[in-house]
């Protein structure tokens, strides 16, 4: 089906949605155009979560803590005591208190003074991450230049995301049961299984929805805070000289002395800053005064205790360096905090695995990738879902990366490399948008090119872990980056030559209001507004008769990710022109627009016609073409994706006894 008709599919679960506010405009034909919209603001549909947040921001900051900070809320289990393995260990003060200051200051500047205090004020009416910064460019027209190279940034800071969410779940679950060897040395044989049968439950469960498996997340995270936070203090009370590392001129020191060594940790610093993407992309469902809230009021001051207390325990023992977060545990509370550490840690990976969901989704709807099979899960929550293959996919690359590393410690040297990359790339797309609004000048511009700058930092110390294990999550990545190029190309040319072969509908009413008709009711759906498809002009040519109801329907996805806007009118005697557009995050409820299309006075047909309606789809198939411009091989990649591709009829779910196909070739570009 045309790329422009939008992707992602939705369970139809709930039934009939309610009717939106009336809107009356006038066309350039002269007829009256009533106009259905409904989506974020639709009370009956609105997220719970989002309620919440008008209601109560406390209980909407709670709720954040289980989804938003998993990540970045686990990273004190294995970020401090990496990073002081890259920097030479935990013997000289220097390095201690300059690794441990270089972890605190990053904190401040990429999550708090980056994303809670820039990024989240770049919402796409409400909505945030990197795919939603690309819909806010693509609404503001940039030149087809500008616009293709944001479009590539984004496909490779998404393909870097799902290239890294893989590690993620690996290194949480692994660094959190590691805290078995603390409790029993004799245990340690048993880290790899517990960790591979907790990450096989986990993906198990994906199927029930997030709903039902994380009612409990924001509690237990709340209390993982408080507990880390509180040892965290116990072991800095005893050694409180580890204070000292709030100034950031120990950073200085620390490249003075050991300039290598300081370039080094740069590759663990970023450990400590892992989920800050979440803050960014979970916006949408918790609203950022509530994630502002709980980072300010929680997370921030807990993590900073935590690694002050860390470097507490490592200058009274340099050897707790290789385990820096259990050993400032007292041994008493050892065994509760490695329960807590794993179900922390499996939230983090609930997190990650939810986002990767989005992600994908996000993408095929703004025509990055393919069609994927997509569940909603929740009736309540639009952006709940579960993707089945997804699913399986990042649970056979999470599964393998525990198996093949054995520890988070040798697990860390493949983390941070596409992490520093997804980073950028949503900076460098937040710096295109202050360009086109003329903003770069101003201190926030000035300050995000800054923080552009210090991810490249990052991002160079990374480039040495590449060979140690860094090339998997990029090969990942730049796998994926290869797809989604392909497939966004390919996709755009076989809409280009759909709208040269497709006829404007104006010049063919003459052929419609002659045609005989007979009984029922057709839809023909198309991805233009007022284009006749090719099933139609088809059916005119080889049948040449109509039904007596017929119906042009036309869905696009735009650049706003909630809503659905229905437009109706009369084209000529029994046939209706229908226009849908959905956001790029809203499900494609086909049957349920024209329902709702049907109670417009401008329809020509009644609820009961669209019940027996017969859904004719135009399917377009790619044949490769010597004299496109893609390469050979890009053309061979574009057809097996196609193939792949879930089908439009099975992606919006029309009844299958009631859908017809007709198919044709087209020539790639």
């Amino acid at each position: 089906m045309p790329h422009g008709e939008g992707h992602g599919a939705d369970r139809l679960e709930d039934g009939k949605p309610p009717l939106g506010r009336l809107r009356s405009s006038a066309p350039s034909t002269g007829a009256t155009v009533k106009r259905i919209e409904q989506g974020a603001k639709d009370n009956a549909e609105e997220p719970m979560v989002a309620r919440a947040t008008k209601s109560a921001a406390p209980l909407a900051s709670l709720a954040a803590l289980g989804v938003v900070f998993g990540d970045i809320g686990t990273s004190p289990l294995y970020a401090l005591g990496t990073t002081l393995g890259l920097a030479g260990g935990g013997t000289d003060r220097v390095i201690i208190f300059g690794v441990t200051s270089m972890v605190i200051w990053s904190i401040t500047l990429v999550v708090t003074v980056l994303y809670v205090g820039i990024l989240l004020r770049f919402d796409n009416e409400g909505e945030g991450g990197l795919l939603s910064l690309l819909a806010l460019l693509r609404r503001s027209r940039p030149a087809p230049r500008l616009g293709a190279a944001a479009t590539v940034l984004a496909i490779i800071g998404a393909a870097m995301f799902l290239g890294d969410s893989m590690i993620t779940p690996a290194i949480s679950v692994l660094s959190a049961v590691e805290g078995l060897e603390t409790v029993t040395p004799g245990l340690a044989s048993l880290v790899v299984p517990i960790t591979v049968a907790v990450l096989a439950v986990l993906f198990l469960v994906q199927r029930l929805g997030t709903a039902r498996i994380g009612g409990v997340f924001g509690p237990v995270m709340l209390l993982w805070f408080i507990a880390a936070a509180v040892f965290g203090l116990m072991s800095l009370v005893q050694t409180p000289d580890a204070l000292a590392a709030l100034s950031p001129h120990w950073i200085l020191l620390l490249v003075a002395a050991y300039p290598w060594a300081a370039f080094l940790a740069l590759g663990g610093v970023v450990l400590a800053v892992t989920g800050a993407e979440a803050l960014f992309a979970d916006m949408g469902h918790f609203g950022r005064r509530s994630i502002t809230m709980a980072w300010l009021a929680v997370v921030s001051p807990s993590l900073v205790i935590t690694y002050l207390g860390q470097a507490s325990a490592v200058l009274r023992d340099p050897s707790a360096a290789a385990n820096t977060f259990y050993a400032s545990v007292p041994g008493w509370a050892a065994a509760p905090m490695v329960i807590l550490a794993t179900a922390a840690t499996v939230i983090a990976s609930q997190a990650v695995i939810a986002g990767a969901y989005s992600v994908v989704q996000q993408a095929a709807r703004l025509d990055l990738l393919p069609r994927f099979r997509v569940i909603h899960t929740s009736a309540l929550e639009r952006g709940q879902i579960y993707l089945p293959g997804v699913n399986l996919l990042l649970a056979l690359a999470v599964i393998a990366l525990v198996v093949i590393f054995q520890s988070s410690a040798a697990l860390a040297s493949a983390y941070g490399i596409a992490v520093t990359l997804t980073i950028s790339m949503t900076i460098t797309l937040l710096l295109l948008l202050l360009l086109l609004r003329g903003q770069l000048r101003r201190l926030s511009g000035l300050t995000v090119a800054a923080m552009l700058l210090v991810m490249s930092g990052f991002f160079l110390a990374n480039l040495a872990k590449v060979s140690s294990g860094g090339w998997i999550p990029l090969g990942v990545g730049s796998a994926l980056v290869l797809l989604m190029i392909t497939w966004w190309q390919g996709a755009r040319r076989i809409a280009d030559s759909r709208r040269e072969t497709e006829p404007a509908v104006a010049g063919i009413v003459d052929r419609l209001s002659a045609a005989p008709r007979v009984p029922g009711t057709t839809v023909y759906l198309t991805a233009h507004p007022g284009s006749a498809p090719s099933s139609l002009t088809t059916i005119l040519d080889r049948y040449t008769v109509l039904s007596r109801h017929v119906i042009l329907m036309s869905t696009r996805t735009t650049t706003t990710p909630y809503g659905r806007t229905i437009t109706a009118h009369e084209v000529t005697v029994g046939v209706t022109a229908v226009d849908v557009e959905f956001g790029y995050r809203e499900p494609l409820r086909i049957f349920d627009a024209l329902l709702a299309a049907a109670r417009l006075p401008e329809a020509d047909f009644e609820t009961a016609h669209t019940e027996s309606a017969t859904f004719v789809v135009s399917a377009e198939t790619a044949v490769a073409n010597r004299a496109s411009a893609l390469p050979q091989w890009q053309q061979r990649l574009f057809i097996i994706l196609q193939r792949t591709s879930l089908p439009w009829a099975a992606h919006t779910q029309l009844p299958p006894g009631q859908t017809m196909i007709i198919g044709r070739e087209v020539l790639l570009r």
